[in-house]
């Protein structure tokens, strides 16, 4: 079974699965197999539209094929090209040619599944054609179908709006259509005048009327689709449409990038009116909140919190404002969608280490060879919620339920493990039932290794669970096990659809979303570019920094100067900001760097006393780090994440004694280690003082957080672990707790300790996400010792960029093969900043390089 999705009609409860091409409705509480569409003793059929091929071979008025003497057959269509031509093969391709070489004449599978909420109507969609099907069902479960209506894309995701009158289609290429259910599909006749009238339309405007894309830039966001966007945008002429559809449709929104699922909701406005909303999830992490229609092209706000691809959104149905979302990350989000509000992170990973350690001990000869693969090999699969909440990972043949809190969290409640992978999931009407249908042809905990020495026919295809509330947890439910699911299992075996030439294309089309995840890459610039000095004009580099509009634009130069190469933006500013909101006075004096005309001496100086007692206020000294950084989020429009950042307290103790940039280091060893509780207390202050200010960036729109200690290497390891180690620590503790109590949503914290790649171990300790590394350290040793506990971010010397492209992509390599080796995700960077007159060419050719390198695996030992 592919999909279920259940119905009430008339007092009758039917649920309705799809297996293959065929559907079929069940009487769910007799266990009575009602229909199956098409008919098994009918004449199978292939439709859909394309080049020279009529559109329809269906009795519309619901006569099964085959049975009507009226009922003429239509031209065939081509699906594919000539085996053993040159085009290059897409997923969809892939699945299209599988399934072609099966039969020409077989129903393409169903994938998609929707049913209106009076229980009068079924939407499907088939694959290959795709092709979006209404059916009418009557109250003896018979599937009369309506129309059918064939897409310029394959569909990814299929919704009702909430007054059941429009179906919403969201497509691989990213736009989202609204259909009429019962639209107007014209007829032949009809079809050929409206296309050449079309046709010529579109042919006397070719050459004067622009191209105008779907998409806009408030609905695209990352570098790549950013990208693709311009491109459109700059077209000069219109595109012939090659297939006009021919039927009643409306396009209500552009994305860009794949879509994978659509949600609708409506919620009252404060004057009490219903206000309709489509929620929309993307392969780039994003999930995007837009009107409803007429209105669907205004973006209400967005729920950014994912940092994979999104495959799953799933409002909850007594609490309107409560969704819960899932993809390619070891966690579920649940969201206050409205505001954009990450309510709870739900993290999934011990739980899946868990299931594994259980099935893997159960089942030790079965999967014996097979590699380790846990939720980041797979992705969030199908979720059903009611009274419960009941999850399911693609490769893990398990079920996962929580339930819903009074206070709206969601707690787990246990994993039930059942005989194959879930592929999708019902909740009957009783609330308290769960209907699953199992993979039947892949190995346990994989999604790739087929299953062997068992004939698939001898495996359970369906599993029916029951939530107690005596229990708090789901069992077997005895009525459905023994009536519905063995009429369900003999309607597959009756017709299966699994044979040794289709399992290539069931398997993409089951489980192909792995596709969208993405590898992590790239680094940030900065002021060796020339229209930095050009921006930056006759100001001094402070004053820059103290201008909200100048420190965007330089922050935007890098993303501007090399789009779709890197991966985020960090704010133009500088670590010495806290000194200067102390009450120090920093200067920055061209080629000499940072000066301070008046350091601290000595404990005993009268400075040091003014220092520690005054209260520094952040939120007002620092008010342009925290403008430039909401202006900058504007500007951004989600094309890429914005870094903020803090320079560590003893880095930042370093300049504020040494007076500047030093290579003796004297003044500040001769504090750490004559004035060592002197030193704590003022390194405590300043970490105080770097706990509030990276919280108030957070508030004002910074998605991830570095902290930067660039003198780590002057400490010894034990002078490291005294001085420097426990206060970052206090930050990466108290930020979060400072976050939670201001109600901001937690970030990435990133620590980079330049030098001390002696303490890498205790760094992955040390409450970051990420660890910063610089290029003493070897990227193969830093893999073992991080050992997963982190996301390693670095660390190709920047002095390679002064050699030419063959040192460059040599030593490129060799980063990527000690980070990526094992195919484990990292931040692609450089072991510190970009150094002084650097060529940006050279700068672009290793972010090209990286790219390269990183591709699917290219060119890595």
């Amino acid at each position: 079974m592919r999909k279920v999705k259940t119905a009430f009609s008339s007092g009758v409860h039917i649920l309705v699965a799809a297996a293959g091409p065929y559907l079929h409705t069940f009487d769910v509480y007799k266990g009575v197999h009602l229909s199956t569409w098409p008919s098994p003793h009918g004449a199978q059929f292939l439709s859909g539209r394309r080049e020279n091929s009529e559109i329809s071979n269906f009795d519309i008025a619901g006569t099964e094929i085959g049975t009507d003497e009226f009922h003429h057959p239509c031209k065939r269509q081509k699906i594919l090209p000539a085996e053993g031509g040159s085009e290059k093969s897409s997923a969809e391709m892939v699945v299209e040619r599988n399934a072609y070489k099966t039969s020409r004449a077989l129903n393409p599978p169903i994938v998609k599944l929707a049913a209106t909420r009076n229980g009068h109507h079924v939407v499907a969609v088939t694959s290959e054609d795709k092709c979006i099907r209404v059916f009418a069902l009557s109250t003896s479960g018979i599937l009369t179908q309506f129309s059918e209506r064939c897409m310029p894309k394959r569909p990814c995701a299929i919704q009702m709006t909430t007054d059941d009158t429009i179906i919403l289609c969201a497509d691989k290429f990213g736009d989202v259509y609204a259909l009429p259910l019962m639209g107007q599909t014209y007829e032949t006749a009809a079809r050929n005048e409206k296309a050449n009238a079309e046709i010529s339309l579109q042919a006397k405007d070719e050459v004067s009327e622009l191209f105008i894309p779907s998409a806009t830039s408030l609905t695209v966001h990352t570098k790549r689709n950013r990208e693709a966007l311009r491109q459109q945008q700059n077209m000069t002429k219109k595109k012939l449409q090659k297939n006009p559809m021919f039927f009643d449709h409306q396009l209500i929104l552009g994305h860009v990038s794949l879509l994978t699922d659509i949600a609708c909701a409506s919620l009252e406005d404060p004057a009490g009116k219903l206000r309709e909303y489509i929620l929309s999830a993307d392969r780039d992490e994003h999930i995007r909140i837009s009107r409803g229609i007429p209105q669907a092209h205004v973006i209400e706000g967005y729920c950014l919190g994912h940092t994979q691809f999104v495959s799953r959104l799933c409002l909850l149905p007594y609490h309107p404002r409560l969704m819960v979302s899932g993809g390619g990350d070891e966690y579920l989000l649940l969201w206050d969608w409205p505001a954009g509000h990450i309510r709870q992170h739900i993290e999934l990973r011990e739980l899946v280490d868990m299931c594994r350690r259980s099935l893997m001990s159960s089942a030790q000869s079965t999967i014996e060879g097979q590699p380790s693969c846990g939720i980041v090999d797979g992705h969030t699969g199908p979720i059903a919620v009611s009274n419960i909440c009941a999850l399911a990972l693609s490769g893990h043949e398990a079920l996962f339920t929580f339930a819903l809190s009074p206070e709206a969290r969601i707690e787990y409640l246990e994993t039930q493990v059942v005989e194959g992978d879930i592929i999708d999931t019902v909740v009957l009407p009783d609330h308290c039932s769960v209907i699953c249908s199992l993979d039947l042809i892949h190995e346990p905990l994989s999604t790739s290794l087929e299953l062997s020495g068992v004939n698939p026919s001898h495996r359970p295809c369906v599993v029916a669970k029951r939530f107690t509330s005596q229990s708090q947890r789901l069992q077997e439910d005895v009525t459905l096990q023994n009536q519905l699911v063995p009429a369900m299992e003999a309607c597959v075996k009756q017709q299966p659809f699994v044979t040794q030439e289709n399992k290539e294309s069931l398997k993409e089309l089951l489980y192909g979303l792995e596709s969208l995840r993405k590898r992590a890459s790239d680094a940030h610039a900065g002021r060796y570019l020339p229209e930095y000095h050009q921006a930056k004009g006759d100001n001094d580099f402070f004053a820059c920094c103290r201008s909200p509009e100048i420190a965007s634009t330089l922050t935007l130069q890098p993303i501007t100067r090399y789009a779709g190469l890197i991966d985020a933006a960090i704010i133009f500013s500088d670590i010495l900001v806290i000194p200067q909101a102390m009450g120090m006075t920093v200067e920055m004096l061209d080629g000499k760097g940072p000066h301070f005309p008046t350091p601290l001496k000595s404990p005993t100086d009268g400075q040091y006393q003014v220092l520690m007692a005054r209260a520094v206020d952040v939120g007002r000294e620092l008010s342009y780090v925290y403008e430039a950084i909401t202006l900058t989020r504007k500007k951004l429009e989600g094309r890429v994440p914005l870094f903020g950042f803090c320079g560590a307290p003893w880095t930042l103790l370093c300049y504020m004694v040494e007076g500047g940039g030093t290579k003796l280091f004297k003044e500040s060893k001769t504090w750490i280690y004559r004035y060592a509780e002197e030193s704590k207390r003022l390194l405590r202050k300043i970490s105080e003082l770097c706990v509030e200010y990276l919280a108030l960036q957070v508030k004002a729109g910074a998605q991830i957080v570095q902290v930067f200690d660039s003198w780590a290497a002057e400490l010894s390891p034990s002078t490291f672990r005294e001085f420097a180690l426990p206060e970052l620590r206090h930050i990466s503790s108290h930020l979060p707790v400072r976050l939670r109590k201001m109600g901001v949503d937690l970030v990435p914290m990133v620590v980079f300790a330049k030098g001390a790649w002696y303490a890498l171990d205790e760094l992955c300790e040390s409450g970051y996400q990420v660890v910063g590394l610089d290029w003493l350290q070897d990227p193969a040793d830093a893999v073992r010792i991080a050992d997963e506990r982190v996301c390693l971010q670095g660390n190709m010397d920047p002095g390679v960029l002064y050699g030419g492209k063959e040192a460059i992509t040599r030593h490129a390599k060799e980063m990527a093969d000690g980070f990526f080796g094992e195919r484990k995700g990292w931040i692609a960077n450089l072991g510190h900043g970009v150094t002084p007159y650097v060529d940006p060419e050279k700068l672009k050719f290793f972010f090209e390089e990286i790219h390269r390198l990183t591709k699917d695996g290219e060119s890595l030992a």
